[in-house]
Parts: structure tokens; C-alpha cells; sequence
């Protein structure tokens, strides 16, 4: 195993136990928070409002339990969001004096009495107005009477009539008090279950972000690869000035290019466009590239429909039906000035003439793959000295910016115009560079493609050649 994939899983490990750590100590700390610590807290706000009901009655010199009453509901309408009710509760369980509010509220049986006592923990009621906790707190008048005696410890032995106060408090109320730590913990509880999750998915899509990662090496690769498909500077013997860019809307595109010279001595431009995107595109682009240049072997095989056509059919039953590839495939005789092409279901490229008259190439057939008995058809066109060819995928003209608009026919043929007198390569860059500004930030949906060719016959040189020889003679035969 690579030393930094098990460097990684032991982090991963050790990250899955803190978080895990972590969710379950803030899972025990809220718990004791909703639980414990708000009885605690119930308890101390029942002594205190015991220890308030007991000067009361001091400084009232109230010998009975009974005379509280007023009190009860003094205090209980001091806080009415905290305390739910008050009252006073004989030994035999019978209510002696209660808050208003504590009406209705059944009363206590002895032994029901007697278990509360002992477990010592606050009584969790369901009432009409939410949830409450009631602590019951010893009370006696004798207790009146000490004034030297801390409240709330046992009676002397032997003292009868005991009697309690029973002070019910509502839980949100109580809750209340906790309300900023009860927020850091749903806060703390939260991010540990953020923290637990991430690193599960994390742990969980490792394989996978390694697999991804070899896609990658691999996809850079196949890359390369389309890219030495690629022809590179200017392989024709005939010196047929072109300039050709490729720019893959994903990491390897599927359009196609491709120059070459053929076996009769012709010039082959070839440009096609791959339903679809990314590698399977890619793979039948390869394919496609290779059978074109097979199908140049013999002699005059770009003029043949033959050719085209049997690709056609290869594709029909070799492919699936929503994968098809459009092409557009031409060979220039630079000894005749004669470019015959045959187009099928492509954009048609353009030819621009020095007087700056266009002809659109749109003679041939229906895409490729689609029907598997489709006729193409090859036209020819004579060359003018200087004609420019320019070849394009749809990715140049479906090009679209944030207003969704397409670059369109009309603003390539503009830039085409502007720069017509330059080098292929130029006009290749200048319409690109057009593309790019007009898409402004937004992403390429499609591979832009460009062929750019400047077409000259052998003709044009050999009456070029001519010329200057005929001038040479006048200038040495001059006086």
C-alpha cells in the first residue's frame, strides 16, 4: 500500500474516534443538563422560596400554616412564568393551605407522600399549562417559633403535626436559566455530528477518490494521446498554408481534425464532431480519425461516396444509435485548383474569396451512424488564387454567454473579414480570441475546433514563375 494512502486512513481512524468521543461526551453533558441539572436547580429555587415563605411568616407571627395563604399567592404571582403553584401539605397527605393557582392539583395519599420523601428527588407532574417539577420541603410552625434555627433541617425528636411545602415549578421556566449553555451544547452536539459524518463519507469515498485520481493520470494521458492524433505545423509537401486549433470542452474533447496528404499527391481536410463529450467521444473520434486516413489509401478515395458512405455503415453497426458524428471531409488538387469535398450533416465551412464573396460547402448527406443506408454526395469547387477555407465545429458558433446568445454565423464571418489578408494562423487566433471575450466567464459546452487553410494552385505559382521570367527578358532587352 502507498505510505500516504495508510498515512491517511490512520487519520481517518483516529478522526472517526474524536468525533465519536466527542458526540457522546456532549450527548452525556446535555443529558445532565436536561436532567440533573435542572432538578438541582429545582431545588434550589424551592429552598429559596421556602426560606422567603418562612421570614414571612416570622415577621407576620403567623402561628398557623393555614394563615399562609395570602403569602402563597404572592409569590407565586411574583414569578408566574417559574413557579406553578405553592402549597402546604399536612403529613397525612391532605392539602392545608395552597396558591390559587394550585387548585384542582390532587392532593397527596400518605404513602404516595411517604415515597416522595423518600426518593428525595423532585416529582415530575404533566399539568395543563406543561410540564412541572414539585419538591417537597419539611414545615412546621414550631420552626416559627425558632428564630436561632437554620430553616429547612430536621425537626427536633419528638415534634409532631410535620408538614410540607410543596413548591411546583414549571421545567422551561427552569430551563430558562440554561439557556446559553443549552445553546453551546445543541451547538457542540451539531458539530460533532457534522465532524463524525464528514469523516465517515470521507473514510467511505477514499476508494473512490483513489480510483478517481488514476481516471485522472489516465484521462491526462488520453489527452496526450488526442493530441498527437493531432497533425502539428505544416506536413504538406505542396505548402498549403493552414493553421488548426482544437479546445476540448472537458478534459479530452470529441471533435476531430486532421491534414494530410494522400497517396494521388491531394491535400485532405478533414473535421468532424462526436455526439457527446469527454472520453467515450474521445474513443470514437480515434475511430473515425483512423478510418478517414484508411480510407485514403488508394488512389482519388476522397472523391468517392464510396468511402463515405462505407463509414457510414460501419458506424451504424458498430455504435449505438445516440452516439453519430457529423464530418466534413475535403481534398484540395493544388495542380488543378480543385477542392472537392462531401459534407455530412456538418456545419458548413466557408469559402472566402479574395473579393470577399463567401460560398458555404453544404453538398453531401446526413450525419454519420444515424441510417445505415444513406447516399452522400461529392461536390467540387473550383479554387480562385488566394481563397480562403475555413472549417469550424458547432462549438464555434453555439458558443453562448450569460444572456444565453450565440456567437453565431454572422459575427465568425465578421472576424473572418477583419483579418482575411493575414496568415491562417492569425485569423485562427483572432477568431478564438472572438469566442472567448464574447463567452465572457461562462464555461464552454461544446469543443471548439478550427481549420484555417489558404489555398494555392500550382497554377497561380507556375504563371507567378512565368511573369518574372517575362519581366527579366523586357528588363535585359530594354535600351
Amino acid at each position: 500500500m502507498n505510505p500516504r494512502h495508510l498515512l491517511f486512513r490512520c487519520s481517518i481512524a483516529i478522526g472517526l474516534l474524536l468525533s465519536v468521543l466527542l458526540l457522546v461526551e456532549t450527548i452525556i453533558t446535555y443529558r445532565y443538563v436536561e436532567g440533573d441539572l435542572v432538578r438541582e436547580e429545582a431545588q434550589r429555587v424551592s429552598d429559596r422560596h421556602v426560606r422567603s415563605l418562612l421570614r414571612a411568616a416570622r415577621l407576620m407571627k403567623v402561628e398557623h400554616s393555614s394563615d399562609l395563604g395570602p403569602v402563597l399567592d404572592e409569590m407565586v404571582h411574583e414569578d408566574p412564568n417559574q413557579i406553578a403553584w405553592i402549597r402546604i401539605i399536612a403529613s397525612d397527605g391532605h392539602v392545608i393551605v395552597g396558591s390559587d393557582d394550585g387548585n384542582g392539583v390532587p392532593s397527596y395519599s400518605p404513602n404516595a407522600l411517604q415515597v416522595s420523601l423518600q426518593q428525595h428527588l423532585p416529582n415530575e407532574r404533566d399539568t395543563a399549562s406543561g410540564h412541572v417539577l414539585s419538591v417537597l420541603t419539611p414545615f412546621s410552625p414550631l420552626v416559627f417559633r425558632l428564630a436561632e434555627r437554620p430553616p429547612l433541617l430536621p425537626l427536633p425528636a419528638g415534634t409532631s403535626q410535620l408538614e410540607f411545602v410543596e413548591v411546583a415549578m414549571y421545567v422551561k421556566g427552569i430551563i430558562v436559566n440554561f439557556g446559553p449553555l443549552r445553546q453551546d451544547l445543541v451547538v457542540g452536539l451539531s458539530a460533532a455530528i457534522a465532524l463524525l459524518g464528514t469523516v465517515v463519507l470521507v473514510g467511505t469515498r477514499f476508494a473512490a477518490y483513489v480510483r478517481a485520481k488514476k481516471i485522472e493520470k489516465e484521462l491526462a494521458v488520453a489527452r496526450q494521446v488526442q493530441t498527437d492524433f493531432f497533425p502539428t505545423g505544416n506536413s504538406s509537401p505542396m505548402r498549403v498554408d493552414y493553421a488548426a486549433r482544437c479546445v476540448p470542452a472537458w478534459e479530452v474533447g470529441g471533435d476531430l481534425y486532421d491534414v494530410f496528404d494522400t497517396d494521388d499527391g491531394e491535400t485532405a481536410f478533414v473535421l468532424g464532431d462526436v455526439s457527446g463529450k469527454g472520453l467515450p467521444a474521445a474513443l470514437l473520434m480515434g475511430f473515425v480519425q483512423g478510418a478517414v486516413r484508411a480510407s485514403c489509401a488508394g488512389r482519388s478515395a476522397g472523391r468517392s461516396r464510396g468511402a463515405v458512405e462505407r463509414l457510414n455503415s460501419l458506424l451504424c453497426a458498430k455504435t449505438p444509435q445516440e452516439r453519430f458524428v457529423t464530418l466534413f471531409w475535403c481534398t484540395f488538387d493544388a495542380r488543378n485548383g480543385i477542392l472537392c469535398y462531401v459534407n455530412a450533416g456538418h456545419c458548413p465551412p466557408l469559402l472566402v474569396r479574395e473579393d470577399g464573396e463567401i460560398r458555404r460547402l453544404e453538398a453531401g448527406g446526413p450525419v454519420l451512424g444515424i441510417l445505415a443506408g444513406a447516399r452522400y454526395d461529392y461536390a467540387e469547387v473550383m479554387v480562385e488564387p488566394g481563397d480562403l477555407l475555413v472549417i469550424f465545429s458547432d462549438g464555434i458558433v453555439e458558443a453562448s454567454n450569460a444572456n444565453e446568445e450565440e456567437f453565431g454565423e454572422d459575427r465568425l464571418i465578421s472576424a473572418i473579414q477583419r483579418q482575411v489578408r493575414k496568415p491562417p494562423a492569425d485569423i485562427c487566433n483572432h477568431i478564438l480570441e472572438n469566442v472567448s471575450a464574447f463567452i465572457g466567464t461562462q464555461t464552454s459546452q461544446d469543443d471548439q475546433t478550427l481549420v484555417i487553410a489558404r489555398l494555392e494552385s500550382n497554377q497561380r505559382r507556375r504563371l507567378t514563375s512565368s511573369e518574372a521570367e517575362l519581366a527579366g527578358s523586357v528588363q535585359a532587352i530594354a535600351p
